[in-house]
């Protein structure tokens, strides 16, 4: 899954700027990192110590935070899961104001990076295809397990080579003080670090804070298929 420090690094240094941006960027993975931390009220203080001008009330959130996130729903803060968020979905049932806020835009940006990202990995296909060799082996579930691990210290791994590569990320605080973005070094496995880095590079061109609209039309052509 994709971090905090990949969310960020997929943002302009300019979008990064506006705070309710960089609070709607964070919002889908930090309220519910408070959520299972301390509870729905640790969350709500939480975000009420952070909140700025044009970020919504925390009770239009709440249920959502609640929520459980599954593949073949629209529930949660994901809208799905973060490997499959229901971007539409979440877009045509934001109000006119809504549209406006640079919080809501950031919070689009945030599951467009998750949608551009798990499908240029494509890192379902390849975790399938590895454990396929070993579907007959009788410690198939301790193999699978292990993978699980790589996949996880894959993320750490990516998340040395974007501070290496895009040193003007500069984590807030609130996402400090979480412990939570780890760094190994090493080339990971199921990422391939070359097709992330195009991606972020693309992503980091656009200006979803002033044009969210034409974002999502150049992200759905950036990840259709050429045949």
């Amino acid at each position: 899954m994709p971090g905090y420090l990949l969310h960020f690094a997929a943002c302009s240094s300019e979008n990064l700027k506006d705070i309710g941006f960089m609070r709607g960027v964070e919002a889908p993975d930090i309220l519910k990192k408070w959520y299972k931390i301390g509870g729905i009220q640790y969350a709500e203080d939480k975000y009420n110590s952070l909140r700025v001008d044009g970020m919504p009330d925390f009770s239009s959130l709440k249920e959502r935070i609640e929520q459980k996130e599954t593949m073949y729903s629209t529930c949660g803060m994901h809208y799905g899961l973060s490997s499959c968020p229901k971007v539409v979905y979440f877009g045509v049932n934001l109000s006119e104001k809504e549209k406006s806020l640079a919080f809501y835009r950031g919070y689009l940006w945030h599951l467009l990076t998750d949608f551009a990202m798990y499908f240029k990995l494509d890192i379902d296909s390849k975790f399938k295809t590895t454990l396929a060799k070993f579907q007959d082996d009788e410690n198939f579930q301790f193999f699978k397990q292990q993978q699980v691990k790589r996949l996880h210290s894959d993320w750490d791994k990516t998340n040395s080579l974007v501070r290496k590569t895009y040193p003007d990320i500069i984590l807030p605080q609130e996402v400090l003080e979480l412990n939570v973005v780890k760094y190994i070094e090493g080339q990971p496995y199921y990422v391939d670090w070359e097709i992330l880095k195009s991606t972020i590079d693309f992503l980091r061109t656009m200006d979803p804070l002033k044009d969210p609209e034409n974002t999502i039309f150049k992200i759905l052509a950036f990840c259709t298929p050429i045949k």
